[in-house]
């Protein structure tokens, strides 16, 4: 998608619900919650583990694949204190290990906040509340009055792991996660395989592609046309 007429503005869209920046060569991915599998497993809730391992796995391969000179995490990197074991900061050391070239900067989400002082053992270059990159506004809570107040600014955000579910008038219904935009907002879907999702409600103004590890595909019209089916 193209915000604006700059260069600069340009967001790619990419499979396997993460965004590029072409023209600062820098991989956008929000909510990856790495260790909630080990929190519940803390809390006696039987689930298998490899989630982790997987995500950050496909990270990795986007980030060399389009030769990513910066990734930015918006928000949620982690999902509990409870989960921020030493093995599962062990993995994200190691694959950040093998990204020499990268530079990675986390904006601070919900879930990361309560964990305190980032580990530097991380590789974390920086860690920040908000940034700014006019024409574009990058943070964690898209709906926030921190984002409200830069509305001369493109916002990018996560936090909402949003989903679409589409329903033709035969029944026929697919449902999956998605990137949405609304007037001067993108989110983008939950990065991370072990999380949850919050079903949008979109309208005649709003985009909707939806996000699979094989494909994006825009289906703002459809979701659209099933919302007004559904409200009869």
């Amino acid at each position: 998608m193209k915000i604006g007429t700059a260069p600069d503005a340009e967001i790619v869209l990419l499979p396997g619900r993460a965004a590029l920046l072409p023209a600062s060569a820098t991989l956008l991915v929000a909510d990856l919650h790495l260790g909630k599998a080990a929190t519940f497993r803390r809390a006696g809730i039987p689930v298998p583990e490899g989630s982790a391992q997987r995500d950050l796995a496909r990270l990795a391969d986007l980030v060399t694949r389009h030769a990513v000179r910066r990734l930015l995490v918006l928000g949620d990197l982690f999902h509990a204190r409870a989960g921020c074991t030493e093995q599962v900061q062990a993995e994200f050391a190691t694959m950040r290990a093998g990204l020499p070239g990268t530079e990675v900067v986390l904006v601070l989400g919900n879930h990361d906040r309560p964990l305190g002082t980032i580990p530097a053992s991380l590789g974390i270059d920086a860690v920040l509340p908000v940034l700014d990159e006019p024409p574009l506004h990058f943070v964690h809570e898209p709906a926030t009055p921190i984002t409200t107040a830069r509305r001369d600014l493109f916002t990018i955000g996560g936090h909402l792991h949003p989903t679409v579910s589409i329903r033709s008038p035969s029944g026929d219904r697919i449902a999956d996660r998605c990137f949405v935009a609304e007037s001067a907002t993108l989110v983008l879907p939950a990065f991370g395989s072990f999380t949850g999702g919050q079903r949008i409600s979109p309208t005649d103004g709003t985009r909707v592609w939806i996000a699979r590890d094989d494909g994006v595909a825009d289906v703002s019209r459809l979701a659209a046309s099933s919302a007004r089916w559904a409200a009869g």
